[in-house]
């Protein structure tokens, strides 16, 4: 076959050294491109700079090989861009077919023992020793690896990001001239240990972060369920004997045991108030107890939420007549229809009635029924709204917070958990509703909107995952503002 003639270029014939000598470029570019691939996948350091050094050692022919750092790995900043740490020490990251006392030897060596590894960590220049003697310019270590067999090696800085991670150590079991494409491949071996090193100590580090991010978040757990159990058993314990006083406060008043007069039954009508205060405080500790530790249950019913929202009022209505506020409740004019658990709606909205009653001292708090989208995505939704202190604009989350208060020493914080608004959201949320803030205004009042499924339905297991986190009601909120 002819050869083709491309004008102006004489042809001619490539030697056989110019041949093999593109053919080994050709080979290692492949070994380089086989080791790249090989990288890619989740190693650790030991791991990393085995493949490396078997890489090396087949296409180079070396008999050992070892990879070793500064420390158990340098940190960020270290040499290359800064003066070296005089407290570095060589770590031997993997080593293969070399004798365990000269690995041995390396372990924990200071930067300025006589070793070409910490002259090349101490200066970052790649050392090429290709001669007896050239190894035996460090005694001791040349001694023990020309007994070992070794006749030649390369020693080279393993660099990545312009810093010094480590150190490349190849052997040979003859002396042996390096040409400037070998220097190069083993350069080129180096930066590619020291990638996949760091890469490994990072895969590393996230497994650890992850790990221990997993194990806070069950320790967490753990302490969560421990305290919502002591909150619910110390609640119970308390329940017990304050029935017992409301209970003896009642036979009391009845007279049953002997007359009393009217200032007798003033006071005993005083401590049934103070009782009964208390148990629904302890109540409300204990519903978030049980929503905490996942133990309450929702126990639907066909119901009228009319004469939910009435049994609500009257509980609060005498709180707001004491201080001479309107309750009023708008929009109920026909029945209303709902198929959920009664007791859960009526405790949602003595919590949001009573709240709103608390934080007004004049004018009114009104509840207003309205109806949205179609059967069966039927959604009810009241809106309470009162004409009371309002809410700042960077309190409209926090105060779903469990037992959060704006100013605990304030007198309308007395009596109170501060558990309020964040069962009545939490119950919500387990209906498969929510309670939002709609608006506020500082000093003209706020609107709390709660929004239900008439009709409830089970909660797939990412629905409850779901119904635990910060999510928002899809009815759009009217303006907000301060």
């Amino acid at each position: 076959m002819k050869p083709v003639l491309i004008p102006g270029v004489s042809a001619r014939p490539a030697t056989p050294g110019a041949s093999a000598s593109l053919s080994r470029a050709s080979q290692r570019l492949r070994e380089l491109a086989a080791l790249s691939g090989s990288l890619t996948d989740p190693l650790t350091p030991a791991l990393a700079a085995d493949v490396v050094e078997q890489k090396a050692m087949s296409a180079l022919g070396a008999t050992s090989a070892v990879v070793v750092t500064l420390g158990s790995f340098p940190s960020p900043g270290g040499l290359g861009q800064s003066e070296p740490d005089p407290l570095a020490t060589l770590h031997v990251v993997h080593a293969i077919g070399l004798p365990a006392e000269v690995k041995a030897a390396l372990e924990a060596q200071p930067l300025d023992a006589p070793l070409p590894f910490a002259d090349v960590a101490r200066d970052g220049e790649p050392l090429f020793l290709e001669t007896d003697s050239a190894l035996l310019v460090y005694p001791d270590w040349g001694t023990a690896m020309i007994l070992a067999g070794a006749h030649s090696a390369a020693v080279v800085p393993v660099w990545a990001n312009g810093e010094l991670r480590g150190v490349l150590g190849l052997s040979w079991p003859e002396p042996r001239e390096f040409d400037e494409d070998e220097r190069a491949f083993v350069l080129t071996l180096g930066v590619m240990c020291a990638q996949a090193i760091m890469r490994a100590h990072l895969k590393a580090a996230e497994r650890d972060a992850r790990d221990g991010a997993e194990r806070a978040q069950k320790s967490a757990e753990r302490a969560n369920e421990s305290k919502a159990h002591f909150v619910a058993t110390i609640s119970h314990e308390l329940r017990t004997p304050i029935n017992a006083v409301i209970g003896y406060t009642d036979l009391l008043s009845y007279e049953i045991a002997g007359p009393i007069n009217v200032e007798q039954q003033k006071h005993l009508a005083r401590m049934r108030e103070s009782g009964t205060h208390l148990l629904a405080l302890i109540e409300e500790l204990l519903s978030y107890a049980r929503i905490e530790a996942g133990q309450e249950t929702v126990r639907p019913e066909p119901m009228l939420l009319n004469d939910v929202v009435d049994r609500s009022v009257e509980l609060v209505q005498p709180i707001a007549a004491l201080k001479g506020l309107t309750l009023r409740v708008e929009g109920l004019d026909h029945a209303v229809e709902m198929f959920t658990d009664a007791l859960k709606v009526r405790q949602i909205l003595v919590n949001l009635i009573a709240n709103a009653v608390k934080f007004t001292d004049s004018g009114s708090v009104r509840v207003v029924l309205c109806i949205e989208g179609v059967h069966p995505e039927v959604q009810v939704v009241l809106d309470i709204t009162d004409t009371g202190r309002g809410i700042a604009l960077e309190d409209r989350e926090t105060i779903f917070d469990p037992f959060w208060q704006k100013d605990p020493m304030a007198k309308n914080s007395a009596g109170s958990t501060g558990l309020g608004l964040s069962v009545a959201r939490q119950l919500a949320r387990l209906l498969g509703g929510d309670v939002v803030v709609s608006k506020s205004e500082i000093g003209k009042g706020s609107t709390l909107v709660v929004s239900l499924p008439a009709r409830y339905s089970a909660p797939s297991a990412e629905r409850r995952d779901e119904s635990r986190g910060d999510r928002r009601t899809p009815r759009s909120t009217d303006g907000v503002h301060e």
